[in-house]
């Protein structure tokens, strides 16, 4: 098993329009922000795509540990990604779009069931978690 968060960061027609330097430093500022927040949670940052932001349990961060793998799935994977779902849109109203002035916030589901995860490829070769 595997918890997962993705994280849609609101206004979008705001972030995509502006696609300026001051837009770009926004998204660097608030993803630092999301990077503390996950270290202090305990969780495993899996990627983030634009303005999308993806976080695993730490089982996730280790498919070959035949111990993590194959021991009871902690729960607290699963409250500790419920915290820093909350810890993650309190952060993003911190920020105001560059556009409209308003604040940010964010959009975030959370699901947990099985996955495979396996390093793809070989040029820029990527961790890749697959699961429903």
């Amino acid at each position: 098993l595997c918890t997962v968060m993705f994280c849609s960061l609101e206004p979008q027609e705001d972030i995509r329009s502006a696609a300026t330097e001051a837009s770009m430093e926004l998204l660097d500022k608030v993803f630092c922000a999301f990077d503390q927040a996950v270290r202090r949670h305990g969780m495993f940052k899996y990627q983030h795509v634009g303005d999308w932001y993806i976080v695993a349990c730490p089982r996730a961060a280790k498919p070959f540990d035949e111990e993590e793998q194959t021991s009871e799935y902690p729960a607290e994977y699963i409250t500790s990604m419920i915290r820093l779902a909350r810890d993650l849109q309190v952060t993003a109203g911190k920020f105001n779009s560059p556009e409209s002035h308003r604040p940010l916030w964010l959009k975030v589901g959370v699901a947990c069931g099985p996955v495979a995860g396996a390093v793809i490829g070989t040029l820029r070769a990527f961790y890749c978690l697959y699961g429903d």
